[in-house]
Formats: C-alpha cells, sequence, structure tokens
C-alpha cells in the first residue's frame, strides 16, 4: 500500500495498479494450479462401505506434523459416505480412516504427532502432484 500512496504522488497510479493487479491474480492461479485432493470411501475388514468414521491425511515427512500445518487435514464422511479432503500441495501423504477419534475440523487429537505416529504404519500412502486428484478405497482402522 505504501508504494500504491507514492505513486499516486507521482501521478503514474494506472501502471502500477495494473502490476499490482497482475501480481494478485498471479498469486491466485498458482494456488489453485497446484491444489491437490484426496477423496474416496471407507471400507471395513470385509470390503463393506462404512460411513461413521474419520479422515487424516498427514505428510510422510514427519518434520510437517504440526498442529497450525496445512498439509495435516481432517475430514468427516458426506451423506453418500465418501470423503474428501481438499487444498493440498503436491507431495506424499498419509490417509488413515479411524473409527473413532476426538476433534474437529479445526482441532483434536489428530493434530498431535503422538497420534500421527500411530496411525502412519497402517495408513496408506498417497503421492499427489499438482492439481492431481487421488481416487481411494481406505479400510477403517479401528482405535
Amino acid at each position: 500500500m505504501k508504494l500504491l500512496v507514492i505513486t499516486l504522488i507521482l501521478g503514474s497510479i494506472a501502471s502500477e495498479v495494473s502490476v499490482g493487479v497482475a501480481a494478485q491474480t498471479l498469486n491466485t492461479a498458482v494456488n489453485v494450479r497446484t491444489s491437490s485432493m484426496i477423496a474416496g470411501h471407507v471400507t471395513d475388514a470385509h470390503s463393506k462401505p462404512i460411513d461413521s468414521y474419520s479422515v487424516i491425511v498427514f505428510p510422510t515427512d514427519r518434520k510437517a506434523w504440526l498442529a497450525d500445518s496445512r498439509v495435516v487435514k481432517f475430514a468427516r464422511p458426506a451423506q453418500d459416505g465418501g470423503f474428501e479432503v481438499a487444498g493440498l500441495p503436491p507431495g506424499e501423504y498419509w490417509v488413515a480412516a479411524v473409527d473413532t477419534i476426538q476433534g474437529n475440523q479445526s482441532a483434536g487429537e489428530w493434530t498431535k504427532p503422538e497420534v500421527l505416529e500411530k496411525l502412519a504404519p497402517r495408513a496408506t500412502r498417497v503421492v499427489l502432484g499438482p492439481q492431481e486428484r487421488s481416487l481411494i478405497v481406505l479400510r477403517l482402522i479401528r482405535r
């Protein structure tokens, strides 16, 4: 904003506004283009669909297991029993469907590294590229 005010004083606002809008548009386009998603359904040990569960998506890189991380995500099933976790940057993830877990979309035990550590060996590994949509079927993890 300070640059814009200085530009106003100098009288060349049209070119600066044009550059500012182009930069904002570019940043938005980059975020949209690189965002990926994981979607699917959950079954029990007998391959029967389950509609009461929670899905946790977290990176295979343990250094990113932070409570406020944008790559550790939580989802509940939709009415059709499926799940969708969007807004993921490209990378390698663990995806786990659990029968019970404390929390909601913004906070809960699913954000704790010790919980993720226990889920990782039983989770499904997914690698996402830019703008990729991965469709998977998960087995329910009973806790």
